[in-house]
């Protein structure tokens, strides 16, 4: 008889045992995940790359082609079931700099404005988290652009992914957040009269002083630095997240693409320039000291 009673706690024991271990208090401060975020850019329905035609650009409607598709993000944290934010610690390769927790996304794969040469794309962040199950990951948050202590140096002979000419303004105004240029088909009227070929839209920190040439510290009137939190849908399969979407055409809704009225085609990130305002606002961004009227409409989840 008393064989029979041990054998039956036993069983419960170890039963007992393997549900304090798989509870949802286990400790999780020492687990690591690598994991890989996926981005894709679009407009509408429409694949952004060199040669594809946009449609159903803006107020007219009008179609295009991408000329130029790249932007910066950095302080990527990711949300947990518990409300909890924790940091995405970024691996280091030439499209990332983990020690700012800069990445740069790149979706142009031709050069010279897609008529020249193939070049290579990035279109996702591999980086590693700490203290979490992906399986209780819900969200996602980062900031559009490069920190304050990265932007202002000479991009020229700088490390990747700060050397690119082409997203580098001056040493004073920094990086260009985001370069997202597409040409209307309809091209684009300029205030001279002329028309000119590409819709630029250039984000970044304007109304900057300070020369880090000597030394001294860079201070910016405009940071212009959006931050994106994603949490509807987010989740992580095989230690890769759901894709984020950039579209194109849901940042340009407001805009005419075919008439400029400032002497910068497009907007440039100027609080004066009546192109900026609709795209800022769509980015749920203020243009200078004019707060955004909705919530951002660009980034969303696959």
């Amino acid at each position: 008889m008393r064989q029979a009673v041990k054998l039956i706690i036993a069983p419960l024991a170890l039963a007992v045992s393997l549900s304090a271990c798989t509870s949802d208090d286990e400790d999780t401060s020492n687990l690591t995940s690598t994991i890989t975020i996926p981005f894709a850019a679009k407009s509408g329905s429409t694949t952004i790359a060199c040669g594809a035609s946009l449609t159903n650009l803006g107020t007219t409607k009008d179609s295009g082609a991408m000329a130029d598709f790249a932007f910066y993000v950095h302080d990527i944290q990711l949300k947990t079931s518990a409300g909890t934010w924790i940091n995405a610690k970024l691996d280091d390769n030439n499209f990332q700099d983990p020690q700012y927790g800069v990445a740069l996304l790149d979706f142009q794969d031709k050069t010279d404005n897609c008529n020249g040469a193939a070049k290579a794309t990035n279109k996702s962040v591999s980086a590693t988290i700490t203290g979490a199950k992906v399986e209780a990951i819900t969200g996602i948050k980062f900031t559009v652009g490069v920190p304050a202590a990265a932007n202002h140096h000479n991009a020229s002979v700088s490390r990747a992914p700060y050397n690119r000419s082409g997203l580098m303004w001056s040493w004073q105004s920094g990086h260009k957040f985001m370069r997202l240029d597409v040409s209307p088909s309809k091209k684009v009227l300029d205030s001279t009269g002329k028309l000119q070929n590409t819709f630029f839209f250039h984000l970044g920190s304007t109304g900057c002083s300070g020369d880090p040439t000597t030394g001294a510290v860079v201070t910016c009137t405009a940071p212009n630095r959006p931050v994106i939190e994603l949490t509807s849908n987010f989740k992580i399969t095989n230690l890769t997240t759901s894709t984020i979407v950039l579209d194109y055409a849901k940042l340009v809704s407001d805009s005419n693409l075919n008439i400029d009225l400032a002497p910068a085609i497009g907007c440039m990130s100027g609080v004066t320039d009546p192109e900026c305002p609709s795209l800022f606002n769509n980015l749920g961004l203020a243009v200078g000291t004019t707060a955004a009227t909705k919530k951002q409409q660009v980034f969303s989840i696959q």
